[in-house]
């Protein structure tokens, strides 16, 4: 479920009164400060989105403990090969075990067709007579194993290719799509992406379309004009969509902006830690659901006043350590909900799975 309007809030008139106009809200082109520009090279201290032949995209941190990276039945890459390397790179696995950068060069021009003549005329063929009992390669899958052991992927599917008895008699475009499926299973290689909003929404849906409420990037791209995202707002948003609502949301306010965010259970921030954001996520505040929906939150546990406790199995100075980390979080919190109820908002966004379809019209 994915509504986006001006709907009121549990504390009355929070919820701006204007209507919603779908438009366009581009980033201010003066960033904050403390902003840095995206660098060019990977470095540690980022999230990488590595994408494999057949498409398979996964997300890494590129962490100081971080040593290799396992992407699905490939030997692990060493994180040396990834450092220092430009975003959109591709490295693959050589003969000699070493995942090295590959770049592409410029194909040779195809022969000439068989059969043609000085008038241009083609010979038109046909795949219709050949076998397809697996009869035609002469390789033995052990064969094949042992030069994937001691060849590169581009020198086995040359191999494959030589081997096949009706290669040359496919068509030019069967011969395209036969090699184009050989190196997708023996051809190790990866493409080095940068962790944007549309990378992640793309990998997400990819690895579980379930867990973010089947939000595309096209999706999400429409909620941000309908809700008039832009630098200095105010909203109220309930994601459950692993957090790329509120991330995208985060990204264009650029550290301008409050975001609070409703949660019913956990708070997944999957999206926010993997688009990093840095400063930026300061925006987004969490709120429970239920202290939304209380008509006295202050009595709740979430915002109850810590009270010093005495205990003889810690020291005095972790007591009082815990007991100042308790209440800057009630100060923060508190501000949090006074902030909301200070004044309206700017939209309300809810982007729900199959549970929370009745949301909007709660309160």
């Amino acid at each position: 479920a994915i509504g986006v309007g001006a709907l009121p809030s549990p504390f009355g008139a929070m919820a701006s009164e204007e209507p919603i106009v779908a438009a366009s809200a581009p980033v201010s082109a003066s960033a904050p400060s403390g902003l840095r520009p995206a660098a060019k090279l990977l470095q540690r201290g980022v999230h990488v989105v590595l994408r494999d032949m057949e498409a398979t995209q996964k997300v890494f941190w590129l962490g100081q403990g971080c040593k290799d990276l396992r992407m699905g039945r490939y030997p692990p890459i060493p994180i040396e090969a990834v450092l220092d390397q430009p975003y959109g790179a591709i490295l693959r696995r050589s003969e000699g075990g070493q995942w090295l950068r590959y770049r592409r060069t410029c194909e040779e021009q195809p022969p000439p067709p068989a059969g043609g003549d000085e008038g241009g005329e083609e010979e038109y063929v046909s795949n219709a007579l050949l076998a397809q009992d697996n009869s035609a390669q002469a390789l033995s899958p052990g064969e094949v194993s042992e030069l994937k052991g001691r060849c590169s992927g581009d020198e086995v599917v040359a191999a494959i290719a030589s081997n096949s008895a009706t290669f040359a008699t496919k068509t030019k475009f069967a011969q395209e799509k036969y090699l184009r499926k050989k190196e997708q299973k023996h051809v190790q290689q990866v493409t080095l992406l940068r962790a944007t909003l549309f990378e992640l929404c793309d990998t997400y849906m990819k690895a579980s379309r379930n867990k973010v409420c089947g939000l595309r990037f096209d999706m999400l791209s429409s909620i941000l004009c309908q809700a008039d995202v832009q630098t200095g707002g105010r909203f109220l948003v309930l994601d459950s969509a692993c957090g790329l609502v509120v991330a995208a949301m985060a990204q264009q306010l650029c550290g301008s902006g409050q975001v609070f965010r409703m949660y019913r259970g956990g708070c997944p921030e999957k999206a926010l830690v993997e688009l990093d954001l840095g400063e930026r996520c300061s925006v987004v505040r969490p709120l429970p659901l239920e202290v939304l929906q209380s008509d006295d939150p202050w009595s709740l546990e979430w915002l109850r006043q810590p009270e010093p406790t005495t205990t003889g199995e810690a020291s005095e100075e972790l007591l009082a350590s815990k007991l100042v980390s308790r209440q800057e979080r009630f100060r923060s919190r508190s501000a949090d909900l006074r902030g909301l109820q200070a004044r309206p908002v700017d939209s309300l966004i809810i982007v729900a799975g199959g549970g929370g379809g009745g949301l909007g019209s709660e309160g």
